[in-house]
C-alpha cells in the first residue's frame, strides 16, 4: 500500500513534470531550428576587422542565442559597385536571413535583395531611404532606425544654446544620409526661426576648410551630420571652433567623445539588443516575413554631453533638459 500511496503521488505530480519538459522541449527545438539556419551581415563601412564593431556584436548576441548558427560578416570596403557585387553574391547563396548596417547598404540592399529575407539596423529615415511607410512595408525588408528628426536635435542645441541664431551644418558628400538630412535641416531652420548655412565635404582633409567657411559667414555653431568621417575626426576642426568660441554639435554619440560639446543620440548597440534582436527571432523562429514588420525606433534617446567643453564654452546645460533626457557625461 505504501508503494501504491507514491506511485499516485508521483502521477499526480507528472502533469506539471510534462508541462516543463513540453516547455523545455520547445525552446531546444527553437535554439536547434536557428543552429540550422545562415545569416550573413553586411556593412558597407569597412569594419569587418574591428572586434568593437557593431556586426560583431551583432554576432556575438545570435551566436549566444543560437548555438551553433552559421554567421558571415561581408563588408562593402565604402565602395558602391563593390557592394552591388557583394549583395548580388549574398542573394545567391540563400541565406535564411542577411542584416545590413548602414543607410548606404540598405539603399543598395532594395535593388540586390530581392527574395531574401532581410534586416537592416543603424540607418536614417526610411522613408527617406525608399520605404512608403514606416508601417509593415511588404516585401523582405525591415528593420531597425537611430533616425531623431533635426528639429529635435535643434531644440536640444537651442536650450543648451539659447543664442543659437546660425546653425553650420557640416554634411559628407559621398554619405547617403546626406539626402535625407540636408532637405530635413534647411526645414526644421526654418520652423524654428534659424538661419541655414552648410558645408559639403568629399573627405576629412576638407574638414577645416568647411569649419572655416562656416564660421566666416557667421556661423555660430557647427553640426557635424550622420558620417564617420566627420563625427570621428571632429578633433581636426576643433580648435578652430574653440579659438571663436563656437560649439560643435554631432548627430551621433562618437561625436561627443571626439570634441563635440554635445549630442542627442540612438545607440546603435541597444538598439541592436532592443530592436533588431527581436526582429531575427521573429524571423527565424517565427517564420515572420520582415515585410509584415513596421519600422522600429528607439522609444528614449541619450544627451551625451562633453563637460569639458561644456565648462571651456562657458555653457550650462538647463536643469529642465536634464530633467527630461537621459543624460550622459564624457570627461
Amino acid at each position: 500500500m505504501v508503494r501504491q500511496s507514491k506511485r499516485r503521488n508521483l502521477n499526480r505530480a507528472n502533469p506539471r513534470n510534462w508541462v516543463w519538459i513540453i516547455i523545455a522541449g520547445l525552446l531546444l527545438c527553437q535554439g536547434a531550428i536557428a543552429a540550422d539556419q545562415r545569416v550573413a551581415i553586411f556593412d558597407y563601412d569597412d569594419r569587418v576587422n574591428d572586434p568593437n564593431s557593431l556586426s560583431f556584436h551583432i554576432e556575438s548576441k545570435l551566436k549566444v542565442m543560437f548555438a551553433g548558427m552559421e554567421v558571415t560578416q561581408y563588408s562593402g570596403r565604402n565602395d558602391e559597385a563593390y557592394s552591388v557585387g557583394v549583395l548580388s553574391e549574398i542573394e545567391k547563396e540563400g541565406f535564411d536571413l542577411v542584416i545590413v548596417l548602414t543607410s548606404d547598404a540598405l539603399i543598395l540592399a532594395q535593388h540586390t535583395l530581392l527574395r531574401t529575407p532581410t534586416l537592416y539596423s543603424n540607418v536614417n529615415n526610411p522613408l527617406i531611404l525608399g520605404f512608403r511607410t514606416l508601417g509593415p512595408p511588404g516585401g523582405n525588408i525591415s528593420g531597425a532606425s537611430y533616425y531623431i528628426p533635426v528639429r529635435k536635435h535643434l531644440s536640444v542645441y537651442k536650450a543648451i544654446q539659447p543664442s543659437l541664431q546660425r546653425p553650420g551644418f557640416i554634411f559628407d558628400k559621398n554619405n547617403h544620409s546626406r539626402k535625407a538630412e540636408v532637405p530635413e535641416a534647411r526645414e526644421a531652420c526654418t520652423e524654428l526661426g534659424l538661419r541655414f548655412d552648410m558645408e559639403f565635404i568629399e573627405d576629412m582633409g576638407e574638414l577645416q576648410r568647411a569649419a572655416r567657411a562656416l564660421i566666416n559667414r557667421g556661423a555660430d555653431a557647427l553640426i557635424a551630420a550622420s558620417s564617420g568621417t566627420i563625427y570621428e575626426n571632429i578633433g581636426v576642426f576643433r580648435d578652430l571652433a574653440d579659438q571663436a568660441a563656437v560649439p560643435i554639435y554631432s548627430f551621433y554619440k562618437n561625436g561627443v567623445f571626439n570634441g563635440a560639446l554635445a549630442a542627442l543620440s540612438s545607440d546603435y548597440f541597444r538598439m541592436s539588443d532592443e530592436l533588431l534582436i527581436p526582429m531575427v527571432r521573429k524571423v527565424l523562429i517565427d517564420k515572420v516575413s520582415p515585410g509584415k514588420m513596421p519600422a522600429a525606433f528607439l522609444k528614449r534617446n541619450k544627451l551625451f554631453i562633453n563637460r569639458s567643453q561644456a565648462v571651456k564654452l562657458g555653457l550650462e546645460i538647463p536643469r529642465r533638459l536634464l530633467e527630461q533626457t537621459a543624460v550622459e557625461y564624457i570627461k
